[in-house]
């Protein structure tokens, strides 16, 4: 009984394989990724920010710049507070996202390489930034 299974269903398999114009030979999986792929939170960085008029920002002075990492900006803020992400090159500000305590958000999305920015927080936020 075993070995008739068996045959029913390697001819299963074959049939498979064929209707889907596929060989067993192109089956076999293609080389190997890399073991493990870079994590964009692994290249977080802790944030405080300073007061500036009504809000406060982050980086304290100048922009900080999204990495190679990452395609978000992503914030984990300590206690919850709303971040919004404003771009050196538009001069524009995204909408406000709230920042929960200790989970991580997108404040941003989609953004490439090299790209400056800041971040501005409706009250003063520290926690882990990543971009």
């Amino acid at each position: 009984m075993t070995h008739t299974r068996s045959r029913v269903l390697r001819s299963l398999l074959a049939v498979t394989l064929a209707a889907g114009g596929m060989t067993a030979a192109t089956a076999v999986p293609a080389a190997a990724a890399p073991a493990r792929a870079e994590a964009c939170y692994d290249h977080s960085v802790g944030y405080e920010t300073v007061r500036s008029g009504e809000l406060h920002r982050w980086p304290r002075t100048g922009w900080a710049t999204t990495s190679r990492y990452c395609a978000d900006i992503n914030v984990k803020a300590n206690f919850m507070t709303d971040v919004r992400v404003c771009f050196r090159k538009t001069g524009r500000c995204n909408s406000w996202k709230t920042a929960y305590g200790s989970t991580w958000i997108e404040a941003a999305t989609g953004v490439l390489d090299g790209t400056s920015y800041i971040l501005q927080f409706s009250s003063y936020s520290a926690g882990l930034a990543s971009a």
